[in-house]
């Protein structure tokens, strides 16, 4: 089993955007895919063209209330972060056991920090979405310093909602891609479509099939990919093909 933390130190940067886009792009390359959201008040289920009332059963709930779209199977463990037998139970159900084919895209929200840490120690791959926002890059050093020698070593970054006809946002992408180096895996445009697939409740990939912002994201996909072969859990640096531009 292939974990995959998605987790970034300030909200509202497009972590649950890119936890289920992750998910539908591996999904569709052909993974089992289970998506967990630990976050009190859930908005994942929308990117998923689901209503906001869709209540998420929990890992080990009854198989007849899974909710399971485009074959991935959706969960909610808002407790997950002080509960701790969670470990455990993943271990239990085979979430943690390598080379069964399955992968776990584990949606944590910008506050649960400690909780993301100790699950980074046990994932393959930590992506870390981050926005082009000034109050965003203020925290990126202390993020940096309190992650240590080594304590970067699973994650990657992505720069979300990008405008880059905005000069500032131009600015402030350079320093991010100077700060992460190689961990700057992609970047996904400012698109408008993405909301309006939620306000439809529609898949963005329905909705807007030729969403710059999807096209983004496949890209990221297809980095991730790789990683999720490795027996030990490690990062595979970007070449600079892949790099974000």
């Amino acid at each position: 089993m292939a974990l995959i933390v998605c987790h970034s130190p300030k909200g509202g940067t497009g972590t649950s955007f890119l936890s289920a886009h992750l998910a539908l792009g591996l999904a569709d390359a052909g993974a089992d895919v289970t998506v967990v959201t630990v976050a009190g008040r859930d908005t994942l289920a929308l990117h998923f063209g689901l209503p906001p009332a869709t209540t998420l059963n929990a890992l080990g709930g009854p198989s007849e209330d899974a909710v399971v779209v485009s074959g991935i199977d959706l969960r909610h463990m808002p407790k997950a972060p002080v509960d701790p037998d969670f470990m455990p139970m993943l271990g239990d159900l085979g979430y943690l056991e390598p080379g069964t084919g399955r992968v776990m895209v584990l949606d944590v929200p910008s506050n649960e920090f400690a909780f993301a840490r100790r699950m980074t120690n046990q994932a393959c791959a930590h992506l870390c979405p981050l926005d082009a926002a000034p109050d965003t890059l203020a925290l990126l050093p202390q993020m940096f310093a309190e992650a240590g020698k080594g304590g970067l070593a699973h994650t990657s970054f992505v720069i979300n909602r990008l405008d880059d006809t905005r000069r500032l946002a131009r600015h402030n992408a350079a320093f991010i891609r100077e700060l992460c180096g190689q961990r700057l895996i992609g970047r996904i445009r400012l698109d408008e479509s993405v909301p309006e697939a939620i306000a439809m409740l529609q898949p963005l990939a329905r909705y807007a099939p030729s969403s710059a912002a999807l096209a983004d994201v496949r890209r990221i996909v297809d980095i991730v990919r790789p990683a999720l072969d490795n027996p030990v859990p490690a990062w595979i640096a970007p070449t600079s093909s892949s790099r974000a531009a």
